[in-house]
């Protein structure tokens, strides 16, 4: 019976699906637990800047809530991406709404959509060292210093668009920047969530990899969270025996939300 918290809607300026259509899925798939974590964003150069509609959501969500109750536990939360310019207005959006939990997640780097901004740093670059991927981790690096959040979102997501696939070889030569933003998020409370999202991309690996995982647990870690990133019918609980088994190997416990 999977957990599946990573799951966007109509309710994203990236997907058409409507929520019923996820929950039928989610309850065809035999999930305990669905969340909805749509996009919330307010950069100017996204097309889904300040799409996001709160007050349409929950009043759906609620009804859906009680439609299938006794088939399936359902969650409304939300995936913010936080840059300093956005601070506030995360913060006055989560003060509206009662989320069941917050994800947080790096999307834009120095104002640019993460696909481009990879794209521009590795185009002339011939191996990782050539690549200065330290932006990144400074974005980063203001998650885990955001106190309102749960969920740190798919940490190594930059790998989704690297030529680069040797993740290991990135991870090395930033293992210092991981070491402090998994201390930050575990001495404040917060977790990380395990995404199935980067299997069916050309990474072909989950987000994070295990050896982030391990150091995650190796600095006190005990928990993570797990989502698909579903955009589109097919995606949810996305190749959750693969991230069930990496949790059970690393004997991490699993986020269940009130």
């Amino acid at each position: 019976m999977f957990i599946d918290l990573h799951n966007h809607s109509v309710y994203s300026y990236d997907s058409t699906r409507n929520m019923e259509r996820i929950i039928t899925e989610a309850i065809e798939k035999n999930l305990s637990v669905l969340g909805f974590s749509d996009h919330l964003d307010f950069n100017q150069n996204d097309p889904g800047n300040e799409y996001y509609n709160g007050y349409s959501q929950f009043r759906e969500f609620n009804a859906l809530k009680e439609k299938y109750s006794s088939k399936i536990k359902l969650l409304l939360g939300i995936e913010a991406s936080l840059e300093k310019s956005s601070e506030e207005k995360i913060r006055n959006t989560f003060s509206k709404f009662s989320f069941s939990y917050k994800i947080i997640s790096a999307h834009f780097i120095q104002k640019t959509v993460i696909s481009n901004w990879v794209f521009e740093k590795e185009k002339t670059a011939k191996n990782i060292d050539e690549v200065d991927y330290s932006p990144y981790f400074k974005a980063l690096n203001d998650i885990a210093d955001f106190d309102d959040y749960d969920i740190l979102g798919h940490i190594d997501y930059y790998k989704k668009y690297s030529k680069f696939i040797d993740h290991k070889q990135i991870f090395e030569k930033h293992i210092d920047d991981y070491r402090n933003i998994l201390k930050k998020v575990i001495n404040s409370g917060k977790i990380i969530e395990i995404n199935s999202s980067g299997l069916r991309h050309k990474c072909i690996e989950q987000f994070p990899s295990v050896f982030i995982l391990e150091l995650y647990k190796e600095l006190g870690g005990k928990t993570v969270a797990t989502g698909s990133d579903s955009h589109k019918v097919g995606d949810v609980a996305f190749d959750f025996k693969t991230v069930y088994n990496i949790i059970e190997e690393n004997k991490l416990k699993i986020f269940n939300p009130k």
